[in-house]
């Protein structure tokens, strides 16, 4: 079977796209950089993106969509208990956030994107269902059972998006010290109620 070429062209600006966000930042991903690096004529991108912000918006998708492959790997690696899960997939996300970073800014600027595109929010929206889905294992198991769980999903979610964002701009370091991510992000977890837990407790 003969390859498409246009669904070529498409695959081949969205890796231009991804690598170009990752070495010079947001700021570089213009629709004639974008088709220089993918060496196609400024038009090009137009037969597959009607606009910049569309093109962002599917490159923006693209990271959701490894934000849950390696949520479903950090799963794989954590114990038992939902309290657990949810540590590692904030841990999952901060180390994202830091290995991706420009990928990750991307995700961040609703902005920069359009909020409505159809495959954004395919790639989306699981990822916060998949949190409310682990704050309701965590309420299973009787942290926060009182209180409306999509609505301490979306804390839980500030909390850790928020440090995220603290550490990417060093004031986590400058204000406080952190010179380590993970025993950093322990305590702000330890706020929520979400402390390690041992194999011993509640036995």
């Amino acid at each position: 079977m003969t390859a498409d070429p246009e669904a070529g062209l498409r695959r081949r600006l969205l890796d231009c796209a991804l690598a170009m966000v990752e070495e010079e930042g947001v700021q570089a991903l213009t629709l004639r950089a974008i088709a220089r690096r993918a060496e196609v004529s400024h038009g090009a991108p137009l037969r597959h993106f009607p606009s910049r912000a569309a093109l962002l918006s599917a490159v923006a998708a693209e990271g959701y969509g490894e934000l849950e492959r390696r949520r479903e790997q950090a799963a794989r690696g954590c114990g038992p208990r939902a309290a657990d899960r949810l540590r590692a997939a904030a841990l999952m996300y901060v180390g994202f956030a830091v290995e991706r970073r420009g990928l990750f800014e991307l995700m961040s600027r609703p902005d920069l994107l359009v909020p409505s595109d159809p495959l954004l929010r395919r790639a989306s929206r699981p990822v916060f269902e998949m949190l409310v889905g682990l704050v309701a294992d965590c309420q299973a198991e009787g942290w926060r059972t009182g209180a409306d769980t999509r609505l301490l999903a979306a804390a839980v979610w500030s909390a850790v998006h928020g440090f995220t964002q603290l550490w990417l701009m060093g004031a986590l370091t400058r204000a406080a010290g952190a010179d380590a991510l993970e025993p950093a992000l322990q305590v702000a977890l330890d706020t929520l109620g979400l402390g390690r837990v041992t194999d011993t407790e509640g036995d």
